[in-house]
């Protein structure tokens, strides 16, 4: 069965053979979303679906519709009698969020009701759409203050990756509070996760008062208001959330296209041989390493620490957000997040000379931030560097850097690196000039964009260890 033929089939489905939700939720649906909005006309989207007076209305029972027409004649703007479109499902999830009283309450109180009125219609949506098959996410008590501190109180999941979040406040004078939040917990954006998407919508809420907004990856200052506020507590504010649920999902459905296909899923663990386990997060990395399989780092912790402070400030390097410490296993929290080079990643992640030239050139400069403070790397391999986005790399992995020029001691320092040749060291020393040597093997992997005759010199040359790092970094092949 084709995939357009499995939709169709699942708009069939219902529960009741009477009962048209499935037909309904196709009208909802209208127009279908062809293309990604551009972030410029997200706004009049929302204005559109929140203010258009043809905007499809939503089905309750009869009863209730002529009450609350009774009350208020412009609820059959909004609403109308279920005997009309027999959208029985529908009727009965929407009439239960709108009769159903919602106490005052802590944070998480108010975020389970708004979670009511938005992602359980979005959960109805796909239940008869199948467009979406998305994952909800709430931040409850993480046990890092660090981290809570990072992570939104909500995160909607479309295939592993963050395309809706919210920020929750108890009281309602601490809305802008909720705005500023959902700000700085989004200024990196990973093309990891997030590939070509160029906005995410999200929401501020606070004391029952929600705030949609949009945050844009080419404004990561600024925070976009959609739409004004609207209250969980009175009925055109749930009927307003209602009404831009199914506009999010209509955004996401297609916005999910522009998803990367090899992302590693949110909160996934990574484990390897050496003892070595990473959790993967929105923007950051939380590595773990069981002490027993390296007991070095409990002795070089100290050293350690020095070089994570010493290099916090650069761009080309992976930076610490927390630790390195040791309790039970040896921890820091690392971003950014980015791409794998390894076997296997580098002939569609590198595939320029031009980038491959910007991946060297990063290296180089992560490698003149490395030595300033002291330090060499020790293991530049492929696998070792993550790309962030077309044009910036970073090394990663400094749990094997040393003292730059200390003399290799198999106590202290371990075995050689993978891939080292006999001339590594200079004189039984690890140099900056061993750095470099191992930065020029990184142009001999197959699988890479042809180098050319200048390429392969410039490789040739930082091997033999003939140039220095200005020299290397000024090398007519990365000028070309």
């Amino acid at each position: 069965m084709s995939q357009e033929q499995a939709h169709s089939s699942a708009w069939q489905q219902q529960t009741d053979p009477t009962d048209r939700t499935g037909h309904y939720v196709r009208q909802l649906l209208e127009p279908v979303l062809t293309a990604v909005p551009l972030a410029a006309d997200v706004p009049s989207l929302f204005q559109s679906a929140l203010y258009c007076s043809g905007t499809l209305p939503f089905p309750v029972p009869d009863i209730f519709y002529e009450s609350q027409k009774r009350q208020d004649d412009d609820m059959k703007y909004y609403l109308a009698p279920v005997s009309h479109s027999g959208a029985v499902a529908f009727s009965s999830t929407i009439h239960a969020v709108l009769r159903k009283k919602f106490p005052m309450g802590s944070e998480m109180v108010q975020a389970g009701q708004l979670d009511q009125l938005v992602c359980d219609v979005m959960d109805l949506l796909d239940e008869y759409a199948q467009k979406l098959h998305f994952k909800r996410k709430r931040n409850e008590g993480e046990v890092s203050l660090t981290l809570s501190a990072k992570r939104p109180d909500l995160c909607v999941l479309v295939r592993s990756a963050l395309l809706f979040k919210g920020e929750d406040k108890t009281e309602e004078g601490q809305l802008d509070q909720a705005v500023a939040e959902l700000k700085q917990k989004m200024r990196r954006w990973s093309q990891s996760y997030h590939g070509q998407v160029e906005f995410l919508l999200c929401y501020a809420m606070a004391g029952g008062r929600v705030r949609i907004c949009m945050l844009r990856r080419d404004d990561p200052d600024s925070c976009h208001v959609l739409s004004g506020d609207h209250s969980i507590y009175d009925m055109r504010g749930r009927l307003q959330l209602v009404r831009i649920a199914i506009l999010l999902y209509r955004i996401l459905a297609i916005q999910q296209t522009q998803l990367p296909s090899d992302a590693v899923p949110l909160a996934s663990v990574l484990e390897f041989s050496s003892g070595t386990k990473i959790t993967v997060m929105e923007d950051y990395v939380i590595k773990r390493v069981d002490i027993e399989k390296q007991p070095l780092l409990v002795e070089r912790l100290g050293e350690l620490q020095k070089l994570y402070k010493a290099t916090r400030g650069s761009k080309h390097l992976i930076g610490s957000e927390e630790g390195p410490h040791i309790h039970t296993k040896y921890t820091v929290i690392l971003s950014p997040f980015g791409e794998q080079l390894g076997p296997g990643y580098l002939s569609f992640r590198i595939h320029s000379l031009a980038q491959l030239q910007a991946a060297i050139r990063c290296i180089l400069l992560a490698l003149r931030d490395l030595h300033a403070a002291k330090f060499a790397h020790t293991d530049i391999r492929w696998p070792n560097v993550i790309k962030c986005s077309n044009e910036t790399f970073r090394l990663i992995d400094l749990e094997t850097a040393v003292i730059l020029g200390c003399k290799w001691n198999l106590r202290q320092h371990g075995a050689h690196r993978v891939g080292w040749r006999n001339d590594t060291l200079t004189r039984g020393r690890y140099t900056a000039g061993s750095d470099l040597a191992l930065v020029g093997q990184l142009l001999t992997e197959p699988g890479l964009p042809p180098v050319g005759e200048s390429g392969s010199l410039f490789a040739e040359e930082l091997m033999a260890k003939s140039l220095s790092l200005q020299q290397a970094l000024h090398h007519a092949w990365l000028q070309s």
